[in-house]
């Protein structure tokens, strides 16, 4: 089957121009980070936070994405055929950004666009079996006026679980520029995932860890895969209107449709390592959104001040399938041993189907004096609207009317430190109920969040910059309850203080090094009934991370590479009886610029995990995954 994708994909490649892509030997993640507060670039990531989790919650759960800096709800995940690149604007970094929101906002950037042809192409191998090739790139069609960014990939992927899956993804878009104040950007993309075996869970009958499993191993029948597609697609607009006048419009379609897919579980796990295999089959889901937004912003001069305002309009339409699962007991036994029982016949169920509907429109105003600081203030209201249709009960509808409000302020002490605060209030999606949950995979409604924090930023020289902060942040929290129905059981708050350290600290080595110490606490009737810990499940008091490369002077175009992780331990259970231990991990490699057949070229290799540490992932409640063992992966770079 894998070859029959490998010509699909052959296929989409040489329907791109042959001498018009986007260069990638010069990425470089550490080297561009502005600080360490989540970074990414091509398939390189730094930093404390990722889009899945900032301050211990997901601005990808909660909704908070942009592309090009403009709003839009997405059920569907990015290729990396279509963005280039994705930063968290959290603290200092959200404080000039229009409409924060609480647990930041993840801003992705779309693939660079070169007024002259180049061809990149990526071909790597690892983890273990793991195999890709990446084709990227931006051709003139007429000029600087429309440039073309192209972009198709196949990946045969191995990961730690033993699972594997084929992933083809095509990728278009244009830039094109009528007249130097005006800039139109349609794209398209789609990625389809195939034969793709759920990871296992284990769920234990107490509060203990299950024993420890071999990793990548793949222990559930061969004929539970999924299978599904994203598309995104979409057009941005931006215009200047005489001097002071900008116009920014957005309009997206993102949906994610999966024909079958599947949820593998061993419950009930022993300490001895006995359990109950027990699989969800789910029938096809479809999640599908249309989004956008227009904003008009007008800016005016007022000696060393720089005052803008800006109205903005989004809405979005949401419309989501879930639920009617078939539960598949394939016995008990032991976890380690494999299940080749033949697929059973089975049933599906009827499905619930819900809409969101929300818009909301906003006033902001920002103002930036010069050797000063700035201010900006800006408030929202939204109104959200979700209908519910499930099976053999009547339609129900909920609405919540909000004002949002969020203000920050930087003062610039001296040229090279600046105190910062914010405020903001949002309103935001809270997800769907995990796997191990008996009300797996339903929507949960939307809550309102608030968030404060407050820091420093030094600049200890042009090449260095460090950040200290501090940020308080509450949810509705939601979790599973004695009866493992996931529901709202209580408010959660998490304080915290983070560091920031990015920069050049002497010729050829740069760094990305932050920490943060969180303080997750949680509150309401089932903490004080004794029904729900005081801490919530699968957070960690202490995080730390450090990014580095060296460029070895002796050694022209050799680079070392280094990573090292570490958490503390993070609560396992509903009653906190149970924290899984403390982990660090390092990961080393190598990177070496040449030129190949007179070609920029990149030669990579990396080990993970280099000491080969085994952890237990908290899932969900007395749920966890295996982490991934020690690998080695490298890949060639070559722009053309």
């Amino acid at each position: 089957m894998q070859s029959w994708h490998l010509k699909t994909a052959m296929l989409l490649l040489a329907t791109i121009p042959a001498a018009a892509f986007a260069q990638r030997t010069g990425e470089d993640v550490v080297a561009s980070a502005e600080d360490a507060f989540g970074s990414n670039i091509g398939n390189e990531r730094v930093g404390l936070y990722s889009p899945g989790e900032v301050r211990g919650f997901s601005p990808i759960t909660a909704g908070n994405i942009r592309i090009e800096g403009v709003y839009i709800d997405r059920p569907a995940d990015f290729t990396g055929r279509l963005v280039e690149r994705s930063t968290v604007r959290v603290g200092l970094t959200a404080q000039n950004y229009l409409f924060p929101a609480p647990t930041g906002v993840v801003d992705y950037q779309l693939r660079s666009a070169s007024a002259e042809p180049v061809v990149s192409a990526v071909v790597g191998f690892g983890p273990f079996e793991a195999m890709k090739l990446e084709v990227d790139g931006s051709f003139p069609i007429a000029g600087q006026q429309l440039i073309a960014m192209t972009g198709a990939s196949i990946s045969a992927e191995d990961n730690a679980y033993g699972t594997t899956s084929v992933v083809t993804a095509v990728s278009a878009a244009f830039r094109w520029r009528p007249s130097p104040d005006v800039e139109v950007i349609p794209f398209w993309s789609q990625e389809h995932v195939r034969d793709r075996e759920p990871r296992a869970v284990y769920v234990t009958a107490g509060p203990f860890l299950p024993p420890e499993v071999r990793r990548h191993r793949y222990t559930g029948p061969e004929w539970a895969a999924h299978e599904g597609k994203m598309t995104n697609l979409g057009m941005i607009g931006k215009a200047v209107l005489a001097d002071d006048w900008r116009v920014v419009t957005g309009l997206f379609r993102s949906s994610s449709a999966s024909s079958k897919s599947f949820s593998h579980q061993l419950v009930d796990v022993t300490k001895e390592g006995a359990g109950r295999r027990v699989l969800h089959a789910d029938p096809p889901r479809n999640t599908t959104s249309w989004s956008g937004e227009a904003r008009v912003s007008r800016s005016f001069t007022d000696g060393e001040r720089l005052h803008t305002i800006h109205l903005s309009g989004r809405a979005r339409d949401r419309k989501s399938s879930y639920g009617g699962a078939a539960t598949i007991d394939l016995g008990r036994g032991e976890i380690e041993q494999p299940s080749p029982l033949p697929r059973p016949d089975y049933s599906f169920g009827l499905q619930t189907f819900d809409s969101v509907k929300q818009w909301t429109v906003g006033a902001a105003y920002e103002a930036h004096w010069r050797g000063v600081g700035s201010l900006s203030l800006g408030v929202q209201q939204t109104d959200y609207r979700k209908t519910v249709t499930a099976p053999n009960v009547p339609v129900t509808g909920t609405r919540d009317q909000a004002w949002l409000y969020n203000g920050t302020l930087a003062i610039e002490i001296s040229p090279n430190v600046a105190v910062y605060a914010g405020y903001s209030r949002g309103l935001e999606e809270s997800g769907v109920a995990p796997d191990s949950a008996v009300n797996r995979t339903q929507a949960l409604p939307a809550i309102h969040t608030t968030q404060v924090d407050a820091g420093v930023r030094w600049v200890i020289n042009p090449d260095i910059r460090a950040v200290l902060g501090v940020f308080d942040v509450r949810k509705p929290y939601f979790g599973a309850d004695e009866r493992n129905v996931f529901t709202e059981l209580g408010e959660v708050t998490h304080r915290g203080v983070e560091f920031s350290l990015t920069g050049e600290l002497f010729e050829g080595f740069n760094l990305v090094t932050g920490a943060v110490l969180l303080d997750p606490r949680l509150t309401g009737d089932p903490v004080e009934q004794g029904r729900v810990g005081r801490r919530p499940i699968g957070q960690t008091r202490r995080f730390a991370t450090l990014s580095a490369n060296y460029a070895l002077a002796a050694v022209p175009g050799l680079t070392l590479t280094s990573g090292i992780s570490y958490h503390g331990g993070r609560v396992a259970d509903r009653l906190n009886l149970l924290r899984t231990p403390a982990v660090g991990t390092l990961a080393m490699g190598a990177r070496y610029r040449f030129e190949l057949a007179g070609a920029p070229a990149l030669l990579q290799a990396q080990v993970s995990n280099v000491t080969d540490v085994f952890e237990w992932q908290v899932a969900s409640n007395s749920a966890y995954a295996v982490n991934s063992p020690r690998t080695f992966q490298t890949s060639l770079t070559v722009d053309f």
